[in-house]
């Protein structure tokens, strides 16, 4: 006898997974949105009105050496930049390993900030000024981290 085991279609069984944007709190997404336009702005300015050496700093006039050192200054403008951008820009994109992403950044900034304190006195703390703004977004993400890598799905997989 052919029976049917259940009434319901097979789709029924099937869990949907949230988004990984619906997982984050409103808090965390305004603190993104704030991060990836506040990454603009700076890059903006970066392009635009800062200056990218001193015209009376003598390595940058220096006739060998003196393009590759105006090249890293303007290097140097676009890369924090560009990493900052990254750390929201990730976050909305729904990258799997955004958070990862904030984490090494987080530890590389921490990495750069001893450096320049055993390098420079106290003065090297000026490299981490902004850091303390960045606390309460890292804790928020380590705290969806695990559900972020292994429940929630990007919104390209559901379509």
């Amino acid at each position: 006898m052919d029976q049917q085991q259940t009434i319901f279609d097979e789709d029924f069984d099937r869990q949907i997974s949230p988004r990984r944007r619906d997982i984050l709190p409103m808090w965390l997404t305004i603190y993104m949105w704030c991060i990836i336009v506040f990454s603009i702005i700076f890059f903006i300015w970066s392009a635009f009105f800062a200056p990218d050496y001193s015209a009376s700093d003598p390595e940058a006039l220096d006739p060998q050496n003196g393009s590759g050192y105006r090249l890293g200054t303007v290097i140097g403008k676009f890369v924090p930049t560009a990493m900052f951008t990254l750390m929201g820009l990730l976050v909305w994109l729904e990258a799997k390993w955004a958070i990862r992403y904030n984490w090494v950044f987080a530890s590389v900034w921490t990495l750069l900030i001893v450096y320049m304190i055993a390098l420079w006195g106290l003065r090297g703390l000026f490299a981490g000024i902004l850091m303390p703004v960045f606390i309460p977004y890292w804790i928020g993400l380590f705290l969806i981290q695990r559900k972020w890598e292994k429940e929630a799905v990007s919104g390209r997989s559901m379509r």
